[in-house]
């Protein structure tokens, strides 16, 4: 559990690459906002376009190998961008490439785990491996960010890589590989029609998708929100911006840790779908706090960024725990890539909207976090939904009328 936590961490130090750059880069490559949109989302559309095929391998195949190939594909892709990335669209491909080696860690991971251990992992398990992922991210924009102060921005990009070739080889040096089990020579369609099939599986994907939008574009417009508010409010954040994206990052992590713990004494599905509505009312109170002092802003900011992340491990080992267990790294395939198609729709989709309202102004930026929190309305009622039993000795036709579960 530990080494496949930190080499998680190790493996996402470039994932911040262009989001904690993001205001520099738009500048000197001279990216509008929606350029600016495209090149954020290539890094999730990699991850989608990659996830089907490598969370699905996982049942398959030892998911070791697959963490390891991807985990030097993240840093062959991050070195790339150092080296190679001058304009939008070498910058896209090269996202595309890093997203992609994501897609065959983070999930894959987790399947790492469940493999080599005994039973599901409990949702505090769950928390702390999906918090490994935010520590990941947050660490990746406060290195960056203090690595780009020091050093022109390619050289922290290129140092930044070598995360990965370092996660690579503490899982190549501490983790056995384990036998394949007997239901890995079953069709891929088996496998996808399982999941499909599954009901509460399919909740779990739809909410996870909401969440992942949300999340993903607060993180990759972050940082040019704060330099918007320095704008409007006509004096610098107390600290650096890179730092401020870090800590509005790591406050997910023990708001993760405290909505697994919740998960053990409420009801999974009733606790994120009140978190989701919670979570919209906050973004909407985003904005109005930069006309307050610093201190509000980075509160309200902070706050809204826990709300975000307090669902994540709940959901997690929501899938974990109803998706078919020989489906399982299929499951959570699925459950990453319509994920993370969404985290690519919501970073592309506030950049358009920021564009199409003018850019630098309150009310886009309003529209722009309302952007951001509603799909939480689907995800909520995707996962507030009870179903319809029909219990062994009854048909459709005889079942009495409001019998539900």
């Amino acid at each position: 559990m530990a080494v496949v936590c930190v080499a998680e961490i190790l493996s996402m130090t470039p994932f911040s690459m262009f989001l904690a750059l993001q205001p520099q880069l738009q500048h000197t490559w001279d990216l509008s906002n929606t350029e600016t949109g495209w090149v954020s989302s290539a890094y999730f559309t990699g991850y989608m376009l990659a996830v089907p095929v490598l969370g699905s391998l996982t049942d398959r195949m030892d998911a070791r190998s697959v963490w390891l190939g991807a985990c030097a594909l993240a840093g062959v892709g991050s070195i790339g961008f150092a080296v190679m990335a001058d304009s939008v669209w070498s910058a896209v491909a090269l996202q595309l490439v890093t997203g992609a080696g994501l897609a065959g860690t983070y999930m894959p991971g987790l399947k790492v785990i469940t493999d080599r251990v005994a039973g599901l992992p409990t949702p505090r398990h769950v928390a702390f491996y999906t918090t490994s992922f935010t520590v990941g991210s947050s660490l990746s924009f406060w290195i960056i960010g203090q690595l780009d102060a020091a050093f022109a921005w390619r050289v922290a990009v290129a140092l930044a890589a070598l995360g990965p070739l370092a996660g690579c080889l503490l899982v190549a040096l501490t983790l056995r590989g384990v036998p394949v089990a007997s239901h890995a020579h079953a069709p891929v369609g088996a496998h996808v029609r399982a999941v499909l099939r599954s009901s509460e599986s399919m909740r779990y994907v739809i909410g996870y998708a909401a969440h992942v939008w949300e999340l993903f574009a607060l993180r990759a417009w972050v940082v040019p929100f704060i330099v918007f508010c320095q704008g409007v409010r006509g004096n610098a954040s107390p600290v650096s911006v890179a730092t401020l994206a870090a800590i509005v990052s790591l406050v997910g992590v023990p708001a993760s840790m405290a909505g697994a713990e919740l998960t053990t004494r409420l009801p999974r599905t009733r606790l994120i779908a009140t978190v989701m509505l919670l979570s919209i009312v906050t973004s909407l109170l985003v904005v109005p706090s930069a006309f307050g002092s610093w201190f509000l802003l980075i509160v309200a900011v902070c706050f809204y960024s826990a709300l975000i992340s307090a669902d994540s491990a709940a959901l997690t080992s929501g899938i974990v725990a109803v998706a078919p267990p020989a489906s399982r790294g299929t499951a959570m395939a699925i459950y990453s890539t319509l994920g993370f198609a969404a985290a690519s729709g919501g970073t592309f989709a506030v950049g358009l909207m920021l564009d199409l309202l003018g850019g630098q102004s309150v009310m886009s930026w309003m529209v722009a976090f309302g952007i951001m929190s509603l799909p939480n309305l689907v995800g909520a009622l995707a996962l507030s939904r009870r179903r319809v039993v029909v219990r062994p000795t009854e048909s459709p036709s005889n079942r009495r009328p409001g019998s539900v579960m």
